[in-house]
């Protein structure tokens, strides 16, 4: 595995290329992926994710980054584990949380450790989450593991948490998928499969309301292109596109969780999970003049976000399986990424 580290800003960058053509980008900023290579049909290496060129515009979103302490949103930005209540901030129409809030994982300097095995590298970010943080109870060690394997096109995040009492995690990376090679055509055109029979429906503040069985516009059991059902109206209700959370039909990691896949280079990311749910959003919102690669705007559907993780809401809605963890149950989840060629 060639390693790279080096300093940009404040934050430390590491590039890991393994021996079958793919590389990884890192920060520490957020634990973040900051770009995927990796060989289309040809042959040819293409960036598959999209981030920011300008690093104020980084900095400050969530592309590639580790997403928490809890991802999506949070219903009236307040829990209750056992006697103790948290007060998080209102950044989600004024009246619940989302991602954390403006303090959560995704601004945070993580520190960083390369460990180096014959089949794999591990590029190890952590940080302690100290105890009020976004409104938070208990202090919170978190780690993030990015292990690259060193002879197939394959990566897992390994996501773990020690808190020094009962607190709630639900940890995810934002990662934006565009799998056409150097983002030359919309997600739109591109194939998705979850295997995900159950959909969560949100109401106009984009809180997950209700679960349903998927319609014919969120089947995507049997693969087919992003954009076939996009604009029909029960898509675009409130959310303007694809923003919600599927449940996972999938008992272990070793079942495939999600594809996406492009006709045009070849490529495809599969996605396999040890968290109940995804998140598919579809770009749907994305900001107006922002590069996002050389000659390259962001714009709405430009890219797919696959988000491994918990109910956003199962606090309240699934509190049995949720992310609660304690010194005596440290949180500890994996999401896998495989890149195949067709």
């Amino acid at each position: 595995m060639n390693v790279l580290r080096e300093q940009k800003g404040g934050y430390t960058q590491i590039t890991l290329e393994n021996g079958s053509g793919m590389t990884l980008r890192l920060a520490s900023l957020g634990a973040a992926i900051r770009e995927v290579r990796v060989p289309d049909r040809k042959g040819e290496s293409k960036t598959v994710t999209l981030c920011p060129i300008d690093e104020r515009a980084f900095c400050d979103a969530y592309y590639g980054k580790t997403v928490g302490r809890t991802a999506g949103r949070i219903a009236g930005a307040t829990f209750t584990i056992g006697n103790k209540t948290a007060t998080l901030e209102k950044n989600n129409f004024g009246q619940d949380n989302l991602h954390g809030g403006k303090t959560g994982l995704h601004i945070a300097n993580f520190s960083v450790e390369i460990r180096e095995h014959a089949e794999y590298t591990d590029a190890a970010f952590c940080y302690r989450s100290p105890s009020g943080e976004g409104g938070y109870f208990g202090n919170a060690d978190i780690c993030v593991t990015y292990r690259v394997s060193e002879r197939e096109n394959a990566f897992k995040i390994l996501f773990d948490g020690v808190p020094d009492e009962p607190t709630l995690l639900n940890l995810t990376n934002h990662v934006y998928w565009n799998v056409s090679g150097n983002l030359c055509e919309s997600a739109k055109a591109q194939t998705l499969y979850i295997a995900a029979s159950r959909v969560g429906m949100v109401n106009e503040r984009l809180l997950t309301e209700k679960i349903v069985p998927v319609s014919e516009d969120f089947d995507f059991r049997t693969p087919h292109k992003i954009g076939d059902y996009i604009a029909e109206k029960e898509v675009q209700q409130y959310t303007n596109g694809y923003d919600h959370v599927w449940l996972l039909d999938t008992k272990n990691a070793d079942e495939k969780a999600c594809e996406l896949y492009s006709e045009k280079s070849g490529i495809g990311v599969q996605v396999f999970t040890t968290y109940p749910c995804v998140v598919f959003y579809a770009n749907c919102q994305a900001p107006a003049n922002q590069q996002v690669y050389p000659n390259v705007t962001d714009e709405a559907y430009l890219s797919a976000c696959l988000e491994c993780q918990y109910h956003p809401d199962g606090i309240h809605a699934c509190p049995e399986r949720c992310g609660v963890c304690s010194p005596e149950k440290p949180y500890h989840e994996e999401t896998a990424y495989k890149f195949i060629v067709k």
